[in-house]
């Protein structure tokens, strides 16, 4: 037996790591964004436009969180029973090297259109997107969890 027993949920499946869901909040900040700024009624416009001063990026940003967001939650849905959706946790770890991808290119872009101004929010965010895709290749445990028990 490869991990311990703790590590198993109810079903019979690995508990997916904190990192995991710490690097999938990330690709799904503007949906955090987003339901803050809802949340918090008179100052949500505010909010919106401080962090997403161009509201085509945090279309982009909710499109892009979205795929994830729907594997987040199917991770809870898991059941031994539920077979399609152990089927689509197989494929929620490619997906998320994918939007991984994705929001780095975004990322490199953004920097490119600010004429490769260091900044601090940049920076942080390819270093942050760059440690999850690391992560997500060389994690077995990662791998152990999102694939299903068939």
């Amino acid at each position: 037996m490869r991990y311990a027993i703790e590590q198993y949920d109810k079903h019979g499946f690995l508990k997916p790591p904190v990192w995991l869901w710490i690097g999938w909040m990330f690709l799904i900040r503007a949906w955090v964004v987003f339901i803050v700024a809802g949340a918090s009624r008179q100052d949500g416009s505010t909010i919106l436009q401080h962090v997403y001063p161009d509201h085509t990026m945090l279309y982009l940003g909710l499109a892009m969180g979205t795929p994830i967001a729907i594997g987040m939650w199917l991770v809870g849905l898991r059941t031994v029973d539920s077979k399609k959706i152990n089927v689509c946790i197989r494929y929620l770890r490619p997906l998320t090297l994918v939007m991984t991808m994705l929001q780095l290119t975004h990322t490199c872009y953004l920097i490119n259109l600010q004429h490769w101004a260091f900044s601090w929010t940049n920076a942080v965010t390819l270093v942050s997107l760059i440690w999850f895709a690391i992560y997500l290749v060389n994690s077995r445990y990662v791998i152990d969890c999102l694939q299903s028990n068939d």
